[in-house]
C-alpha cells in the first residue's frame, strides 16, 4: 500500500527516470535486457563492440542509509503522514532467520538513524 502511494506520488510528479524500472507497474528488469540485447544486435550487425558493466549493490538494503532517504523525501516537498509512515517503518527494524521449521532468535538491525525530519 505504502510503495503503491509513493510510487502513484513519484510517476504523477514525474520525480522518476525514465529508465527505472524496479517497483514500477509496465516496467522491469526484463525491459533492460531486451534493450540490451537491442543493441547488440546493432552493434554486431554493425561489426561494432558493445562494453556493458553490471555490479551488484552487495546488502543493498541493510547499509542503506535511511537518513538520506528521508531527507530526500524532504527534499522532494514530501509532507504529511506518507513520510512518517515511511520512518516509522525504518525505524528499529528486527529480523530473524526461517530454515525449515527451525527459527533464529530475533536480531536488531543496527543503524544510523537520527530524528525524523518530518
Amino acid at each position: 500500500m505504502v510503495n503503491d502511494r509513493l510510487v502513484h506520488v513519484l510517476e504523477s510528479r514525474n520525480l522518476l527516470s525514465e529508465v527505472q524500472c524496479g517497483f514500477r507497474k509496465d516496467h522491469s528488469t526484463l525491459d533492460h535486457l531486451v534493450k540490451l540485447e537491442t543493441i547488440i544486435k546493432k552493434a554486431f550487425a554493425r561489426k561494432k563492440q558493445v562494453l556493458a558493466v553490471f555490479f551488484d549493490l552487495e546488502k543493498a538494503y541493510d547499509t542503506t542509509w535511511r537518513y538520506r532517504i528521508l531527507k530526500n523525501l524532504f527534499d522532494l516537498d514530501f509532507r504529511g503522514r506518507l513520510p512518517m509512515i515511511i520512518s516509522n517503518f525504518l525505524k528499529d527494524r528486527h529480523f530473524g532467520v526461517k530454515a525449515e521449521k527451525a527459527f533464529s532468535p530475533s536480531y536488531h538491525q543496527k543503524t544510523v538513524f537520527p530524528k525524523a525530519v518530518f
